[in-house]
């Protein structure tokens, strides 16, 4: 019968069985110096922390869990942001924290869940993404001194920002007193807060701003003789509101605000020996994307 195997350099293990096996033995280590020498390809990096404010379960403030999940951003991820871009800061920041978020509270990070995270903690999600993605220093070429003005390579560690946390839960609401006896109740900003702001960020003014801020965090006022109106969602009401009272609540509202605390960062300028403020934005944390 003919056949088309090809039988050269083959022993017959009945004629010499050590050759054989020899010949087997050759053979079997060949395939695994082949699987050694596969390129091993992991997982982007990440990591699991703590929020400092928590996502509250069910409206119950004594259901609040603290666990969140962040990777590594890869290059689809850069290719993503790089598109978000023209669509604005505030699609730039939905896609990044879509897109280096694992989970929260368990949870998978989707944009809904997201969006009702405290401002603080979506701050904790960006630090800790940038943590993931570039690892714990934060690096500044060209850092000119607002003192002496002398220009030097400047570094600092993540663990460098302070982080405030929520220590108790039901604080997201606060009282706030205003001018002639009077009260706001006040929540705090949440991630579709932010994502209304960003979005008119780039037509709209400072005090603009403060107004969509306000009528949206602004729940009720109390007034002088008890009555307490609400007022949620009014900007015509954050309008009226005295140039000091509106400052009073976006000061308290920064004051409780958990979260890495950017604005807060100094250090000690060798040269000059004054100590130097250095406000950190997400720019920063991600130069280059």
């Amino acid at each position: 019968m003919a056949t088309d195997l090809n039988t050269e350099g083959y022993i017959n293990p009945l004629d010499n069985p050590a050759a054989a096996n020899a010949q087997i033995n050759a053979l079997l280590n060949e395939v695994k110096q082949e699987e050694v020498a596969k390129p091993n390809i992991s997982l982007p990096a990440g990591g699991n922390f703590t929020l400092p404010g928590g996502y509250v379960l069910g409206g119950d403030y004594a259901s609040v869990r603290y666990d969140a999940e962040v990777r590594e951003l890869t290059g689809a991820d850069e290719e993503a942001l790089t598109k978000a871009r023209s669509g604005g800061i505030g699609k730039f920041v939905s896609t990044l924290l879509q897109a280096g978020t694992v989970s929260v509270a368990g949870m998978k990070a989707t944009p809904a869940l997201l969006s009702e995270l405290l401002l603080g903690d979506r701050d904790m999600l960006l630090l800790e993404i940038r943590r993931a993605t570039y690892g714990d220093e934060v690096e500044w070429e060209h850092y000119t001194c607002p003192w002496c003005q002398e220009e030097f390579h400047l570094t600092i560690t993540l663990d460098e920002i302070p982080v405030r946390r929520l220590d108790d839960p039901s604080k997201r609401v606060f009282e706030v007193e205003l001018r002639r006896g009077r009260k706001a109740f006040v929540r705090l900003p949440a991630g579709s807060d932010q994502e209304a702001l960003l979005a008119v960020a780039d037509r709209a003014t400072d005090s603009e701003q403060n107004t969509l801020l306000l009528s949206r965090c602004i729940i009720s006022v109390v007034q002088a003789d008890g009555s307490e109106h609400a007022v949620s969602g009014n900007p015509d009401f954050a309008r009226s509101l005295g140039i000091a009272d509106r400052k009073a609540i976006l000061e308290a509202i920064e004051k409780n605000q958990p979260g890495p605390q950017y604005n807060d960062v100094k250090f000690t300028h060798d040269s000059c020996g004054k100590e130097v403020p250095l406000f950190i934005s997400a720019g920063d944390l991600f130069q280059g994307l």
